[in-house]
């Protein structure tokens, strides 16, 4: 089954700022970076699992979310220690509701030069 990542959300709206607790999820849970480890995309299973909090509070939709979700269960791979300015980044964009190829274009041009 094929997912088709639409190139922009439905619904528009700037979402509200994380809390505290949320954003410190997703930091317990970027431990777990390479917990998924694959050869065909890398931290991606990771990657999704650490962002995910943020994802489920700022995307409200349903269908919203699994773009979301879909568009970041790529190929995605950097060094662990330096995940966090990556996540930032992305969920500010997200929180946004930049269009979806901005969000993908920005996550890999940030992940490369962070690999080391």
């Amino acid at each position: 089954m094929v997912f088709n990542i639409p190139d922009n959300y439905s619904n528009q709206t700037p979402a509200p700022q994380l809390d505290k607790k949320t954003l410190n999820k997703m930091v317990w849970r970027s431990v777990y970076l390479q917990a998924s480890f694959n050869y065909e995309r890398m931290q991606a299973g990771g990657w999704l699992y650490s962002i995910l909090p943020g994802l489920e509070k700022i995307h409200t939709d349903k269908k919203d979310l699994s773009a979301s979700m879909a568009h970041n269960l790529e190929f995605f791979n950097t060094h662990p220690f330096l995940v966090n300015f990556v996540m930032g980044i992305v969920l500010s964009l997200e929180q946004n509701k930049t269009d979806i190829q901005t969000i993908r274009a920005v996550r890999v041009a940030a992940m490369g030069p962070l690999g080391g």
